[in-house]
């Protein structure tokens, strides 16, 4: 499979799985009767919501970087760096759903994943 598949595939899927977090947020909120908008102190909702924005905010950073390294970097490499990416970013979510403490493994290598992803594009605008 071509390496620029991959990083629309990569970019697809964390974005279908971003949505996917999204309406499990709102079906935990009408399991328990939360209104949208309203603060709840139910620990379900709280990370329900909480899993949801993690994964916005690191599609926000990680996303441009997956590109322009994609663009200028050693393809091969950042394709397969996302891909290691995007797993981590599930086995995060799903683990911080199940706890908080659950979270730390996949959330370091997900950090690891945009440290190389943007030395990638770094080395490759600058070489």
């Amino acid at each position: 499979m071509k390496p620029e598949i991959i990083l629309a595939l990569v970019t697809t899927f964390a974005s279908l799985f971003t949505m996917y977090l999204a309406y499990n947020t709102g079906m935990t909120r009408a399991a328990h009767k939360a209104p949208p908008y309203e603060p709840t102190k139910n620990k379900e909702v709280l990370l329900a919501n909480r899993v949801h924005m993690n994964m916005v905010e690191n599609m926000v950073v990680y996303l441009p970087l997956l590109w322009v390294a994609g663009i200028f970097g050693p393809i091969y490499i950042v394709s397969i760096v996302s891909v290691i990416w995007l797993i981590s970013r599930v086995w995060y979510s799903f683990g911080y759903l199940k706890g908080p403490k659950n979270r730390q493994t996949p959330f370091m290598i997900g950090l690891a994943c945009i440290a190389v992803t943007a030395l990638l594009a770094l080395f490759g605008m600058i070489v």
